[in-house]
């Protein structure tokens, strides 16, 4: 694999990890987000799940990005195709890919929302009051558990089905030059091939009797 193949998958690789590291991170610190309330509101404080999921957002985005770009945006698809005799296995992850990656980043804003502070609503919740009754409670509205995490677990599958993609392009441009010239040659006779002319008969013989 040519050099600059290696430095794409590497710098995407690493931003993909990073990314999903400060998910990791960011569902730790969100507990951290809610303070207390009063009679009227809920009080949250800034938390650094504000700062992470944002940074995890963009890159997890620049990987997938950097990846298309040294793909020429995953395009020749159809003449790859045609050439090699094989579908576009590739096109497929793409565009696995960039879901995945959109579902991500949504996810790691909405939850950096939720840590960025201020006050909110209360929220009515039903819950089981004595043995068979039910009433509604007003609670805090807190963000669920996992959104940074799962939102990490899908970045990570983005860079990975980038980065196959990547690689599986480069393999079948690669083999497509090879293809070409076995056609070009094949399509050429061959060379006449040069035979040494006869050397001329000796003197006296072959033309018959010298007087």
């Amino acid at each position: 694999m040519e050099k600059r193949a290696a430095v794409v998958i590497t710098v995407a690789s690493l931003l993909g990890l990073v990314a999903a590291s400060l998910g990791f991170a960011a569902e730790y610190f969100k507990h951290r987000a809610f303070v207390g309330s009063d009679t009227y509101r809920c009080e949250y404080r800034r938390t650094p799940a504000l700062g992470f999921g944002i940074v995890a957002a963009l890159l997890s985005l620049s990987a997938v990005t950097l990846v298309t770009g040294a793909s020429s945006c995953f395009g020749r698809c159809g003449a790859i195709a045609t050439e090699s005799g094989r579908g576009c296995v590739w096109k497929v992850l793409a565009s696995i890919a960039w879901f995945m990656v959109a579902s991500a980043t949504v996810m790691f804003l909405y939850g950096a929302a939720w840590n960025a502070g201020g006050t909110r609503g209360f929220t009515t919740v039903s819950r089981p009051i004595g043995d068979n009754g039910r009433g509604f409670a007003f609670v805090c509205p807190e963000l669920r558990d996992g959104v940074f995490v799962a939102a990490s677990i899908k970045a990570g599958i983005a860079v990975a089905c980038a980065i196959t993609a990547y690689a599986d392009i480069l393999k079948r441009r690669g083999r497509t030059p090879t293809l070409g010239v076995e056609m070009e040659q094949a399509a050429y006779p061959a060379a006449p091939v040069a035979y040494p002319h006869a050397p001329p008969p000796p003197y006296g013989g072959g033309y018959g009797a010298k007087y």
